[in-house]
């Protein structure tokens, strides 16, 4: 009988309490529910969620499951408790042989336990070991083989059954291996701690008299077993004498312990705070940035090594920090690229109503959009299989376990104390013993990159895990967001005016203020307080926006607990009495000025040069270049243009923000680690009527008279019990059913489906067969 049957002989058995169980730690088997217990147990059996469920095993439990792949089936604890080691408590075994049990890994009593075969299938290495001797030498034919058997002390004839009778028989292998020098010991202990394949040069060459290096003393008696011209393996038997007492090496049934330093909740929270406050306002500053100077999609997707530099430029980040935020942003919706061929990056319209929320909800928003996201931010600035950096919101960044390493981190740092700040090198220990084949190549810089990311966003502080993330793990995040806010300073509604040109926010602004002054000012420095600059630049940006200079100089008076200095009231006053003499409009562009002299220097600045600009009129020129472009020209070469409308007035109005919706985004699904214990009940509700029907039908009657079908039927009604089904739907498919008949009249049934779990209709004429369960029987 193959593994999956006897398996599904094993489910049958089981209580609904251990077939929910089952399903909860191993969820792939219930999507969708299998229609009966020997379909659940062929896909517990199938390759991929094997895969899946070994990468959830911790290293002890591992161990186990190398233990029951050596030895052969079906195997006892005993052997168990024989083969790992005296120094492993009994309990211990018992129990990682449960948990195997529990997740269909493993079937059968103590006495007789069956490792299900997918799982010696995927198991190439167990414990590092090789394969078995007689593996090794399948491919010998009796002319390699005979000089092996003399080797050895047998006669040539001896064949693979002599040999294999010495290197298999640990008395008689013992006797072998004590032969062996120590240079001899030096190459077998190297191989037996694994991996169990060696380089050397011409491994399969015969043989010659005298030749007495340890690797063709060792191939010469077998021990070595060449696997073609430069590879050698260390036989499986051969591996476990060297290792001796401990074959599978010291092991644990505990994870390692966390070295974790005490700091106290209030700097562990604060310190988180001040991160994420940082956070927020670096996600706000960078959107503001796209808002106004929208960067371009790179034709395979994502965004340009140009655009990421600008970036790092402007938030004074590095590229990690930079593509962290950018990433984040992406996953909680609030930027994406246009549609069409110049695609862009913008804002999208839930930028805005983001932008409308208190910071600490700002920030629930971006850790929420972390946790979830199906993409690896680190790593951005990797090189690809054709040396090639991966850039920021490239399709290759997508990974759909990325979700479930982050929780898994989280979950980590949540088992710490409150105010306990783990040393990343001992949780990483931990997290890599928990779930050892978790991850690939990657697995210990994604468990990095987690760590650091969770840091940059102020999930943890000081590399402990801040209250607001602590809720935040436990699905509440209306109250993370409260616990943030509890910890954020109030914002403040005034600034700190510097006699540099500088301006000081000493907390976060009111929305208000903090708009007023971006607009006249640009950001220098953040940290625990923001340093704005006020420029010839800043200010015209304002006048440009519809604001006159008395309405600056009001704003720095009214909001400044220090003295405005002079400089500064200089600065607004001349660039107001600069701003707007030229005019500048669509003709093709033309420029005005009521003043002569001003027209004349224009047109004699070298720095104009490149607009062709041409003088119709003492008082207008006109420029073939764009508006925009001119006005910009213009500026660089130190004059004041402001634009005009088709009336001559001055267009001071800011343009609406650009703005564009969500693209649909390719669906991929998550990795889904647990199973709701409801939804694994009503499963397993499922599952029992679906095998009862499958067996039913095996062993009903094939063509019933319609008249004892409606007759017994209708007393099924009437007693309230179960009955199989044979039944044929519209399409023509022959399906079985467990049903409760409620009513029978008019040719129809209406009958409660288990399997379904819904009340159905069905046609009498298409039932194919009825019977009793009692007189089906329940055996399998």
């Amino acid at each position: 009988m193959d593994a999956a049957s006897s398996l599904a002989g094993d489910l049958r058995g089981r209580t609904d309490q251990q077939l929910a169980t089952l399903l909860e730690r191993r969820p792939d088997l219930a999507s969708p529910v299998p229609p009966d217990l020997g379909v659940l147990a062929a896909r517990a059996a199938a390759r991929l969620s094997v895969l899946r469920c070994l990468e959830r095993l911790d290293a002890f439990t591992l161990t186990i499951v190398d233990a029951l792949v050596l030895l052969d089936p079906p195997a006892t604890v005993d052997q168990l408790v024989g083969l790992v080691g005296r120094s492993t408590p009994r309990a211990s075994i018992v129990d990682a042989v449960g948990r195997l049990r529990a997740l269909a890994l493993l079937w059968g009593p103590d006495k007789a336990l069956h490792l299900v075969t997918t799982v010696r299938d995927v198991s190439s290495t167990p414990a590092g070991l090789g394969r078995p001797a007689a593996s090794c030498l399948a491919r010998f034919d009796d002319r390699r083989l005979a000089p092996v058997a003399l080797a050895l002390g047998l006669p040539a004839a001896a064949g693979l059954a002599g040999v294999l009778e010495v290197l298999t028989v640990p008395a008689t292998l013992d006797k072998v291996l004590a032969g062996a020098d120590a240079r001899a010991h030096e190459v077998l202990q190297s191989l037996a701690d694994g991996p169990p394949l060696g380089q050397v040069r011409d491994a399969q060459r015969p043989i010659a008299p005298g030749d007495d290096s340890p690797v063709r003393w060792l191939l010469a008696r077998g021990l070595l077993v060449a696997v073609d011209d430069t590879t050698v393996e260390l036989p499986r038997e051969v591996a476990l004498a060297v290792r001796g007492k401990d074959p599978l090496g010291p092991m644990s049934s505990e994870p390692p312990a966390l070295v974790a330093s005490d700091l106290g909740t209030g700097v562990v929270d604060r310190a988180a705070a001040h991160t994420a406050a940082e956070s927020v306002a670096r996600v706000e500053s960078l959107l503001q940035s796209w808002s106004d100077e929208p960067p371009s999609v790179l034709r395979s997707g994502g965004l340009g090594v140009r655009e990421l530099r600008r970036l790092v430029k402007g938030l004074d980040v590095t590229e990690r920090v930079a593509g962290l935020l950018v990433e984040v942003a992406y996953g909680a919706g609030l930027v994406d690229q246009t549609a069409g061929v110049d695609a862009q990056w913008l804002p999208t319209p839930a930028y805005d109503a983001w932008l409308a929320q208190p910071p600490e909800r700002r920030w629930v928003t971006l850790a929420r959009a972390w946790l979830d996201l199906p993409r690896l931010p680190g790593l951005v600035g990797q090189r690809d299989e054709r040396d090639k950096a991966l850039a920021p919101l490239s399709p290759e960044l997508a990974r759909p376990g990325a979700p479930a390493d982050r929780l898994r981190v989280l979950d980590a740092l949540a088992g710490v104390p409150a105010g306990r700040a783990p040393s990343p090198e001992s949780l990483l220990e931990r997290l890599v013993w928990t779930a050892p084949r978790r991850g690939g190549r990657l697995r210990d810089q994604v468990l990095t990159w987690v760590l650091e990311e969770a840091e940059l966003l102020g999930l943890t502080g000081r590399a402990g895990l801040g209250r607001p993330a602590r809720l935040l793990a436990a699905q509440q995040d209306a109250e993370a967001a409260k616990a943030l806010g509890d910890l954020l300073p109030d914002p403040v509604d005034h600034v700190l005016v510097q006699p540099d040109l500088t301006v000081v926010a000493p907390g976060p602004l009111v929305r208000e203020l903090a708009e007023q002054i971006a607009l006249v000012a640009d950001v220098e420095s953040t940290g625990g307080a923001t340093v704005y600059r006020v420029s010839e630049a800043s200010v015209r940006r304002a006048l440009d926006a519809g604001r006159s200079g008395a309405d600056v100089q009001e704003l720095f008076r009214a909001r400044s607990r220090t003295p405005v200095p002079q400089a500064l009231s200089y600065l607004v006053d001349d660039v107001s009495r600069r701003h707007g003499r030229l005019r500048a409009g669509a003709a093709s562009t033309y420029l005005r000025c009521d003043d002569e002299g001003l027209v004349s220097e224009v047109m004699a600045s070298r720095k104009a040069a490149g607009l062709g600009l041409r003088r119709l009129a003492p008082t207008v020129l006109v420029s073939p270049v764009p508006l925009n472009q001119l006005l910009e020209d213009l500026r660089d070469a130190g004059f004041s243009p402001a634009p005009e409308a088709p009336d001559g007035a001055l267009l001071l109005a800011r343009r609406p923000a650009p703005r564009t919706p969500v693209r649909p985004r390719p669906s991929r699904p998550g990795e889904q680690t647990a199973l709701p214990p409801e939804q694994a009940a009503l499963a397993v509700t499922a599952l029992r009527a679906g095998d009862t029907a499958s067996r039913a039908s095996r062993r009903a009657p094939a063509t019933p008279q319609t008249t004892d079908t409606l007759a017994f039927l209708q007393e099924a009604a009437r007693e309230g019990r179960q009955v199989w089904i044979g039944y044929v739907d519209a399409q023509g498919r022959s399906t079985s059913r467990v049903v409760e008949p409620r009513s029978v009249e008019g040719g129809f049934v209406i009958a409660r489906d288990h399997l379904r779990q819904e009340d159905r209709t069905f046609s009498v004429h298409r039932v194919t067969g009825v019977a009793a369960l009692d007189d089906i029987g329940e055996g399998a």
